[in-house]
């Protein structure tokens, strides 16, 4: 009969590497990360931020991880508005669906084709618009414990209330701000002031002359009255 002992050396050795393999294995995440698109006047927009056994994020194209994928991936941001797109969103193998999120002038808005849901190990829970800041939808997976194992949010946006001055100039015809009058691009008529072209005076009167006499020719007689 052949005994085997865990004290041996060797057997300690063995059962330690596997020990440390194991937990590697439990341990693995994958980790990428992208920052939220900016713009000038504080507006954000991300698509996707995923953390817990996959930690990524993604503004744009597609994501995956061991418990989660996601693709149709957009934002845009600009001073008062940001949008952000998530076309596809797949976790724990369930079907979340497509979600949009909005924000102008500090109001957002959330479009979302699924519907919230809640169970011991899942749960979904559609953004609320109207303020300045708003998550689309969030999902999160528990584990039997009923710790949160993996969290997944998609289409984050903020944004302010910006003011942007006005770039066009008054129409024409408005009064000047100073009360002078708009010139009308045409030169005033000025009395006596002959017109180009023409020789006649503008807008006044010439002045009458007498008739000069003509001088008879030879074998014609002056009319004398």
């Amino acid at each position: 009969m052949v005994r085997t002992t865990l004290d041996q050396p060797s057997t300690r050795r063995a059962l330690v590497a596997v020990g440390v393999l194991a937990a590697g294995l439990v341990g693995v995440t994958a980790s990428t990360s992208a920052p939220a698109a900016a713009a000038p006047g504080g507006s954000t927009a991300y698509g996707i931020k995923a953390s817990g056994i996959d930690n990524k994020t993604a503004n744009s194209g597609s994501v995956s991880g061991t418990s989660f994928s996601a693709t149709g991936i957009s934002t845009e941001t600009r001073p008062g508005y940001a949008r952000a797109t998530v076309a596809s969103l797949t976790v724990g193998g369930k079907v979340i669906g497509s979600v949009t999120s909005t924000c102008e002038q500090g109001v957002t808005k959330v479009a979302f084709a699924g519907s919230a849901q809640s169970t011991k190990f899942f749960e979904v829970v559609p953004g609320k618009g109207g303020g300045s800041a708003v998550v689309g939808v969030t999902v999160t997976i528990k584990d039997w414990a009923g710790n949160k194992s993996q969290t997944v949010s998609a289409a984050g946006v903020s944004c302010d209330k910006v003011t942007v001055p006005p770039t066009s100039q008054p129409p024409t015809g408005r009064p000047d701000p100073t009360g002078k009058p708009h010139p009308t691009g045409k030169p005033a008529d000025n009395p006596g002031t002959a017109r180009p072209g023409t020789g006649k005076p503008g807008m006044g009167k010439a002045p009458e002359r007498d008739a000069t006499a003509v001088p008879p020719r030879p074998g014609h007689h002056a009319v004398t009255g």
